[in-house]
C-alpha cells in the first residue's frame, strides 16, 4: 500500500512507510592492502569507512534495487573483492577498512565517498564524482562535474582528474608539494596557489609547481583535463 501524505509524517511510527531494507547485504574482514573493483552499470555508488561499532578491519556491501539478487555478483579471491552489476539497477553502498583501495567504474550513475581513509579511483560515463578523502583518488567522468577534497601530501606519480562535459573542482592540502598541469579547451581555469597560465582563444592552461623545493619538479603531480568546462585548484587549509 501506498504511504499517504498523514504516514509520511508520522514516518517514525508507520513502519509500512519506512524505507526497504538493502536486498543484498555482504560483510567480511579485509586486511589492509586489500583491493575492492567495483563495475556498476547502472545506479549510484557511495563508498565510506566502517559504521560505528563496525570491527575496524571489515568491509560491507549493500545493494538496493529492483532485483539485487540477480543483477549483482560479488566475487573473492584473497584479499581481492571484485563487484559487478548487470545493468538491472542497483545502488551501492561500500565501507572499506583503512588501506583499502577501492576502484569503481560506471556506465551511469553518482558516486559519492566521505570520509573513507583509503584510495579511491573514480570513473563514470555519465554521473557526478564527489569525494572528501584522507588520502587520495582519481576521477574521471564522461558528461559530470568532478569534485574532489584530498588530504594527503605524499602519492605514487599522477593523480588525474578529468570531465569530457562538466567542471573539475580540487582542494589539496596546501602544503603539498606537486607538479600541476591544467589544461581546459573550452573554458577557465581558477586557483589560488601562486601559479601562472596561459590563454590560447577558448583554452587555458597551468604548467607549474606547488610548494617546490629548490629548481626540481617534484616527483608527484596533479593533472586535470576539461574538454568543455571549468577547472578550480584550491588550497586546503586547516580549519581554525
Amino acid at each position: 500500500m501506498a504511504c499517504t501524505r498523514l504516514g509520511l509524517l508520522l514516518l517514525a511510527t508507520a513502519s509500512g512507510c519506512a524505507p526497504p531494507p538493502p536486498g543484498l547485504e555482504q560483510t567480511g574482514a579485509l586486511p589492509p592492502g586489500g583491493v575492492i573493483s567495483v563495475t556498476s552499470l547502472r545506479g549510484n555508488v557511495s563508498i565510506y569507512a566502517p559504521a560505528r561499532g563496525q570491527a575496524p578491519s571489515s568491509f560491507t556491501l549493500d545493494a538496493t534495487g529492483p532485483d539485487t539478487r540477480r543483477d549483482v555478483t560479488v566475487r573473492r579471491t584473497g584479499n581481492r573483492i571484485t563487484i559487478i552489476t548487470r545493468g538491472l539497477g542497483s545502488d551501492l553502498l561500500l565501507r572499506g577498512p583503512q588501506g583499502t583501495i577501492i576502484n569503481v567504474k560506471a556506465a551511469s550513475g553518482n558516486i559519492n565517498a566521505a570520509d573513507f581513509d583509503g584510495v579511491v579511483n573514480a570513473s563514470t560515463d555519465r554521473g557526478d564524482i564527489k569525494m572528501l578523502l584522507p588520502q587520495y583518488g582519481s576521477a574521471n567522468a564522461g558528461t559530470g562535474n568532478v569534485s574532489v577534497i584530498f588530504a594527503s601530501t605524499t602519492w605514487p606519480g599522477t593523480l588525474h582528474f578529468t570531465s569530457q562535459r562538466g567542471d573539475v573542482e580540487l582542494y589539496v592540502n596546501q602544503t603539498a608539494a606537486a607538479g600541476i598541469d591544467l589544461i581546459t579547451m573550452n573554458g577557465t581555469i581558477f586557483t589560488d596557489f601562486p601559479l601562472k597560465g596561459t590563454a590560447h582563444g577558448l583554452s587555458e592552461m597551468i604548467d607549474g609547481t606547488i610548494n617546490a623545493a629548490g629548481s626540481g619538479r617534484p616527483k608527484r603531480s596533479i593533472g586535470a583535463f576539461v574538454r568543455d568546462g571549468s577547472i578550480r585548484l584550491l588550497q586546503l587549509k586547516p580549519q581554525m
